[in-house]
């Protein structure tokens, strides 16, 4: 293989990234196939270590192979055709080049990032259009930004339902330093703010704010409870950051929606009290199943109100339970029919609606039910 043909191969799909991000501005029907075409190139070229995030070219690719992938993307790039400038639907979370590091400096995570050059965090406005305020959910995709079962089809039904949705696309690379460093987490903390400084002007209820992460989108909302500390300043932990108005909003959250998480804290103090009442939903033959039910169970033993459905027969990746996409392997495939998972899963997205009518209503509170027993006390 031409190493140069890769490199310019995969520039060009790093610069079709921002299609997926853009989750409003395309017909959905075109977008979801180029978005699917968009995915099925990434892992053509690459293999993806799924514990430590590192990302590596595939070790069969000939320059024919090259050729056709990079065909197949321009052909389909053809096909898109936007409904409004994509610009009106974001939301960017740092002025210019100002925004806090951790661990990486800018130029390290340029060398490891999965963007474009230029590309700067941002989410993309799903909002109700009634002029109402509602309570705002930060959606956050697997992977690396997975929008295409994650963040539009989630942000589209929270919308429908009566929340003002923002797709969350923050600084994302490949490999363990990268899953290690709060990048992500002070992209999402950042969002809260923002939207909560804006909160009149976008008709947002600011003491209502959900946040909802889709397998590896656990890990900002995990990252900014438990290593960053949702009242941390930016500066705090980049010196060289300079703080405006927006770093004295409350980054503090109401609810926590975790889907399939594919993630785990890493050592970092766990701060129990600082997590808003959660409802969890993954399959028991999803393959991270077994490193985040210890969390789950921790929260639930730490007096967190915690909801949790654990369907049979269900692996990865169900999205909003609509069957529209599932995995083939090795590849992601978008069909018309049903996708071969248990029908029972259509169910969890009613529950999710029933539970957050509950937990977002100003006289919900929750009583730990076993007098007797509380962890970290001894009893005669």
């Amino acid at each position: 293989m031409d190493q140069k043909k890769f490199e310019a191969v995969k520039a060009y799909y790093l610069s079709c990234r921002h299609y997926a991000d853009e989750t409003a501005a395309y017909p959905k029907e075109a977008w979801d196939r180029f978005v699917t075409r968009l995915y099925q190139t990434f892992e053509e070229l690459f293999t993806l270590d799924r514990e430590t995030g590192e990302v590596l070219p595939s070790p069969e690719l000939t320059d024919r192979d090259l050729e056709g992938i990079e065909a197949r993307l321009r052909q389909a790039e053809k096909t898109l055709a936007p409904l409004h400038d994509p610009e009106e639907d974001k939301l960017y979370l740092w002025e210019g080049d100002n925004m806090p590091w951790q661990l990486l400096t800018a130029r390290e995570w340029a060398k490891i990032s999965f963007d474009a050059p230029g590309f700067r965090p941002h989410i993309v406005k799903h909002l109700v259009k009634d002029g109402k305020k509602h309570p705002a959910v930060f959606i956050s995709g697997g992977r690396y930004r997975e929008n295409l079962r994650g963040g539009r089809p989630a942000a589209e039904m929270m919308a429908e339902h009566g929340y003002h949705a923002f797709v969350l696309n923050d600084r994302h690379g490949c490999g363990l330093e990268v899953r290690k460093s709060m990048v992500r987490a002070l992209d999402l903390q950042r969002a809260i703010r923002l939207v909560r400084a804006n909160a009149d002007e976008l008709g947002v209820d600011p003491d209502r704010i959900v946040t909802y992460g889709l397998s590896m989108g656990n890990r900002p909302t995990i990252d900014l409870i438990n290593s960053l500390g949702v009242d941390t300043r930016p500066q705090e932990i980049d010196s060289a950051y300079r703080p405006d108005a927006v770093d004295g909003e409350s980054a503090r959250l109401s609810a926590y929606i975790s889907e399939y998480p594919a993630t785990f804290p890493w050592q970092a103090p766990n701060r129990y009290q600082d997590f808003p009442p959660t409802f969890g939903v993954m399959g028991n033959r999803d393959f991270s199943i077994w490193r985040v039910m210890p969390f789950f169970n921790d929260l639930i033993v730490n007096k967190v109100a915690v909801e949790l459905h654990i369907y049979d027969g269900i692996s990865h990746g169900f999205g909003i339970g609509d069957f529209k996409y599932y995995r083939d392997e090795p590849y992601v495939r978008l069909q018309k029919g049903p996708a071969p998972y248990v029908q029972s899963v259509e169910e969890w997205t009613h529950l999710l609606f029933l539970w957050l009518e509950r937990v977002l209503d100003k006289d919900y509170g929750y009583t730990w039910p076993i007098g007797q027993f509380d962890p970290g006390k001894t009893t005669g």
